[in-house]
């Protein structure tokens, strides 16, 4: 897998932990507290979805999510990240039950899946691209499929695991991709995993989606 020679893996690969892809631990400033100046290459929804309107915040060397009313989808905050084995560590708090989902996207197969979404976690893995956003299904659903149909269209690509999560409390996530396997560890203990064929893909950007309010903190990729 790498082709560094050794001094450059010793300073890549930390712990046995692999290569880093991108890190960001928030701690910096916006210079106008009235725009989106997230820095680090960040990108938000906010100018397509939200009129412009301010919906991501570094406040307290953290990331703050926030949907406005003004908006018609929830708030993203995406950035390049491209790996395909390997994890993501991140702090999240969570403020109701509308929580936050954890995005995994490749724009390169949009046309296999709707607008190139590979798998989402809402704490629970879930394979979109051959599930939901698979794009045969996603145009049967939007031309008018009842629930039934696409319940057996997606049948195998969704995992619900129950787990506990309280309002205004950290937590500490690591999602784990191994070929087609997806597992979920929350403050170090396996939650659950997941096996479908989807998360064998390349996840070229991470995306936190939030639907109310939600806190980021202290994010690491590795390959």
């Amino acid at each position: 897998m790498f082709s560094q020679n050794c001094m450059n893996k010793k300073l890549n690969d930390r712990d046995g932990k692999g290569r880093l892809v991108f890190s960001d631990d928030f701690n910096r400033e916006e210079t106008d507290d009235t725009r989106e100046e997230l820095g680090k290459d960040w990108v938000t929804n906010s100018l397509k979805r939200a009129k412009g309107i301010k919906q991501a915040d570094l406040k307290d060397n953290q990331l703050h999510l926030f949907k406005i009313k003004e908006a018609n989808h929830a708030v993203s905050a995406r950035h390049n990240a491209p790996f395909k084995n390997g994890f993501v560590e991140v702090k999240f708090m969570i403020t109701d039950k509308k929580g936050i989902n954890f995005n995994f996207n490749d724009p390169s197969i949009k046309d296999l899946a709707w607008a190139g979404h590979v798998c989402q976690v809402k704490i629970t893995p879930n394979d979109q691209k051959e599930g939901v956003f698979k794009m045969s299904t996603h145009i049967k659903r939007k031309a008018g499929a009842s629930k039934e149909e696409v319940n057996k269209l997606i049948k195998g690509t969704i995992n619900k695991v129950k787990n506990e999560t309280l309002f205004n409390t950290w937590y500490a996530i690591k999602i784990q991709f191994t070929e087609h396997i997806l597992t979920l560890y929350i403050h170090g203990k396996e939650i659950g995993l997941h096996t479908s064929s989807g998360f064998a893909n390349i996840k070229q950007n991470i995306a936190f989606v939030v639907d109310s309010y939600a806190i980021i903190d202290d994010l690491v990729v590795y390959s």
